[in-house]
């Protein structure tokens, strides 16, 4: 299966159009419950129109998942630099560890649970754990007491362009659990510029799906003149 995923976009619209690209947020259940997340842009920029330039606007990801963690706090400079989440501190993330989901056959150990240090922000190299549901990763989390403007979040990481990786879609754990991660390979397109790493609401109205689920490795997308995408999978 290809280790690359690959949108390649074409603006068939008659002016300079800005694009940005996120992922459909992961499931995320800790106890049973499920957990509400939030979602990050993954790439953005700008491309001329094609039939007056050729030019294509190319986001690529790596399909390994990832785990990843973020505090806003300089004592935790570990993962990141101590920069405000808002100001897309997430695209600073340089501490986390690929992933295994646990397979179909559950008798196969793979490594695919980590624990969470918050005194100093980090994460253990995964290890197996049973008990992590078919196409999860878990995130064990310790005993911690939230202060007033901390921001602690971890979840689905996302490697761009073989540089980074962003925090795709993340949870704020709550102290002494366990959080189980489903990730989803599915990408959407929009119009519009949104900073690598920068908080987005989630919607897809308006948006083109590239879904790798098959195993597909390109999604080409076409914008249209009338703003709608037309999408092919190779």
């Amino acid at each position: 299966m290809p280790h690359t995923l690959t949108i390649v976009i074409r603006n068939l619209s008659q002016s300079k159009m800005q694009f940005y690209a996120f992922q459909h947020p992961a499931d995320y259940q800790s106890s049973g419950s499920v957990l509400q997340s939030s979602s990050a842009s993954l790439a953005t920029g700008a491309v001329l129109p094609y039939k007056s330039s050729g030019s294509t606007l190319q986001f690529q990801f790596e399909r390994q998942p990832h785990v990843a963690a973020f505090s806003n706090q300089a004592k935790f400079a570990m993962l990141v630099k101590p920069q405000p989440f808002e100001s897309a501190a997430q695209a600073s993330v340089v501490a986390n560890w690929p992933i295994a989901l646990t397979p179909r056959d559950q008798t196969k150990q793979v490594p695919n649970d980590t624990q969470l240090t918050v005194g100093s922000l980090g994460l253990s190299m995964p290890v197996y754990a049973s008990g992590i549901p078919e196409g999860n990763f878990g995130i064990q989390i310790p005993s911690y007491a939230p202060t007033g403007g901390l921001k602690l979040h971890c979840g689905n990481g996302i490697k761009v362009k073989n540089t980074q990786v962003v925090l795709s879609s993340y949870v704020t754990p709550a102290p002494v659990s366990h959080i189980f991660c489903a990730p989803k390979p599915k990408f959407y397109v929009k119009t519009g510029n949104h900073p690598v790493g920068s908080p987005i609401s989630f919607s897809t109205t308006g948006a083109a799906l590239c879904d790798f689920t098959q195993g597909y490795s390109t999604c080409n997308v076409d914008y249209q003149p009338d703003g709608t995408f037309t999408v092919h999978r190779q």
